[in-house]
């Protein structure tokens, strides 16, 4: 169960991350992190579909396939990001994807020697962590503002009389919505 949970929410961060990164115009500052976020969707529909109709035993080899691909368009778009490291979306995709090419690396290094369910698990940790951080520095969140909204936040609750912490809610709500306008 815990696999199934966990490789529901790397196909979920996947697609989310590539309606982010092609709804913001990103794809025309690195393309090949537009091909590998491609590749991981189309993956993870036909790892759905094996799901739902039982493994195919040319799953293995179309797996082992695709981690080449992978890795090789992981390597791809840290060299293009590191030749245009002045571009915001590079500088994050270099953290982002370091951080998962290394997470990953390590996590088949050391996970050799464990039970299976805990391979895949640490692969999908490897996956999960470092596309969070791409889905939150791509997606123009702007948690570095976070202080100073939580800061106008009290200030605007300090000037009037607030009944319990679900309309302090609605206040930061109202916040950072406003900010973003």
């Amino acid at each position: 169960m815990k696999t199934l949970s966990f490789w529901a929410l790397d196909a979920t961060v996947a697609f989310v991350l590539s309606l982010v990164y092609f709804h913001q115009g990103f794809h025309r500052k690195n393309p090949l992190f537009a091909v590998w976020l491609c590749n991981i969707v189309a993956l993870q529909l036909v790892a759905a579909w094996a799901l739902a109709a039982g493994p195919p035993p040319w799953l293995t080899y179309v797996r082992a396939a695709d981690d080449v691909v992978t890795y090789l368009l992981a390597a791809g778009v840290l060299v293009t990001a590191a030749a245009q490291r002045q571009c915001p979306v590079n500088r994050s995709l270099l953290w982002g994807m370091g951080g998962l090419v290394v997470l990953n690396v390590v996590s088949r290094v050391l996970g050799v020697h464990l039970d299976h369910s805990l391979q895949i698990w640490l692969r999908n940790i490897a996956f999960f962590g470092p596309a969070i951080f791409l889905l939150i520095a791509l997606s123009n969140i702007r948690l570095d503002s976070l202080p100073l909204w939580v800061g106008a936040v009290f200030r605007s609750v300090g000037n009037r009389w607030v009944e319990g912490p679900a309309l302090a809610a609605v206040g930061i709500f109202g916040v950072f919505v406003g900010r973003r306008r």
